[in-house]
């Protein structure tokens, strides 16, 4: 298992790779492009395979891209959703030029159209996306919370979408975030509560597509549906079922990433000491740490 942590870039990449090594990053995430934005930009190529050679040379790996937070997959409005299979094909290909092994994308809304429609809508859209870019990077559905129209908040939605696409069986994964499944319902407060709902994921969807776990506490309670994320043992989520997921042996050869919040110091600055010891310690909940 490999830990790691989601680094901004702020427009230094290379920069952000000195930054996650001195953190003791094993592994990193991050943005391919503005993730609040739909267009991408323009060229770039070269300093994308510059990046890739430096994160092998430091040994981060895996890399992981997640995808802009604007992309629906399973709109039933057509230009948002010709616009999502367009910016989420371009994350793909340029990950591919970063290094990336994955990229992590939110399965999105319906809008009120209706599960069924918003799931049709996702498979088309991901059948679409992977049959217009290279093989090379695996795409990875992450899980919600479940407010609104969103989808995935529940394993059957996510094992529904695969199911539809059993010709991307090697393409396909799953990402599963803990303060979204804390704020979905799932209760992994608990060495049970862990044990429970993997069973469950296991009957429904299958651990072997497991592929990626995002390690975050919540501000918010139990079933809130709410999405707030803590740094691990200041939020809701009690350390025990965090450290039983990072101990479970069917988890043993997962890459794990915090999107935890990054502290500001005085002078309104990342706070990387702080995250450092942060890192720290999430790598001592481990049984065997290296």
């Amino acid at each position: 298992m490999r830990i790691g942590r989601h680094m901004p870039l702020n427009g230094r990449p290379l920069q952000a790779l000195e930054i996650a090594c001195s953190l003791g990053c094993e592994t990193i995430q991050l943005f391919a492009s503005n993730p609040t934005g739909w267009r991408p930009p323009a060229g770039g190529e070269e300093a994308a395979l510059e990046f890739a050679q430096a994160a092998r040379a430091r040994g981060l790996a895996p890399l992981v891209v997640h995808a802009p937070y604007l992309i629906n997959l399973a709109s039933p409005r057509e230009e948002t959703w010709q616009a999502s299979i367009s910016l989420l094909s371009w994350t793909l290909a340029r990950a591919a030029l970063l290094g990336a092994s994955d990229v992590v994308v939110h399965v999105g809304s319906h809008r009120g159209a209706g599960l069924e429609q918003g799931l049709a809508r996702l498979s088309q859209a991901l059948r679409r996306v992977l049959a217009g870019v290279p093989a090379g990077v695996r795409l990875l559905l992450e899980n919600d919370v479940g407010a609104g129209h969103t989808l995935g908040q529940r394993f059957e939605e996510l094992a529904t979408v695969l199911e539809r696409l059993p010709e991307e069986q090697e393409r396909l994964g799953i990402c599963l975030d803990t303060a979204h499944l804390w704020g979905a319902g799932y209760d992994i407060g608990s060495p049970a509560g862990v044990e429970a709902m993997l069973q469950r994921f296991s009957e429904l969807v299958g651990l072997p597509r497991l592929k990626l776990i995002h390690l975050n506490d919540s501000r918010q309670a139990l079933g809130s549906h709410r999405d707030v994320h803590a740094r691990i043992g200041e939020g809701q989520i009690p350390v025990a079922g965090l450290q039983a997921l990072l101990n479970d042996s069917r988890l043993a050869g997962l890459t794990v990433v915090l999107e935890t919040p990054i502290r500001r110091d005085e002078r309104d600055r990342e706070d990387w000491d702080h995250d450092r010891q942060h890192l720290r310690y999430v790598k001592s909940l481990r049984a065997h740490d290296d």
